[in-house]
């Protein structure tokens, strides 16, 4: 088991080196905190950029560690910069779309209002040809069904929802011109 201290003695340059890089540590706090107006963002940085200087430390040795610890900073700001402005431009873009998505009190009531003189329309139909149409198209009965239930032939049913459709057909284009 090696132990930290081991560590140490057999790497005395990277003791010196962590040294470094703490004594600039508190600076580099400071520095991210006005940097950045935000601690907590600043405190995190900070430990990455040790972390990042850490790493370099145990692979090469290091000349400056304070500015090993700072270009490390400066480079960690410049990559939360650059996601949080791509993060900003997609809720931005989603908050965009669902406002196309999202109708209009206006749009809202000319809906109802159409599906008023939809339901009208459909009332005003001849009793047997409202009959198939709601059972066929709004409660997705087969043909054969509302043949048995009511009692027709399968010409008579294909009949009584084409001039229903025809029926509709007439309000919708009627709407087109208002």
């Amino acid at each position: 088991m090696t132990s930290l201290s081991s560590v140490w003695h057999a790497r005395p340059a990277l003791k010196a080196a962590v040294d470094d890089l703490l004594a600039h540590y508190s600076d580099l706090r400071r520095y991210l905190c006005g940097r950045l107006r935000n601690p907590d963002d600043a405190a995190d940085i900070a430990q990455s950029s040790f972390a990042q200087a850490y790493a370099h430390a145990l692979n090469a040795p290091v000349i400056n560690a304070r500015a090993l610890l700072f270009q490390a900073a400066r480079n960690l700001c410049i990559d939360q910069h650059r996601r949080r402005s791509t993060e900003l431009a997609a809720l931005e873009d989603w908050l965009a779309r669902a406002d196309w998505l999202s109708p209009s009190v206006e749009e809202i009531m000319i809906a109802r209002e159409q599906l008023q003189h939809l339901i009208a329309r459909i009332e005003r139909m001849p009793k047997l040809r409202r009959e198939v149409f709601v059972r066929v198209r709004l409660h997705g009965h087969s043909h054969r069904e509302v043949c048995e239930a009511l009692g027709l032939s399968a010409k008579s049913v294909e009949l009584h929802i084409a001039r229903a459709v025809f029926d509709l057909s007439e309000l919708r284009l009627a709407s087109r011109h208002d």
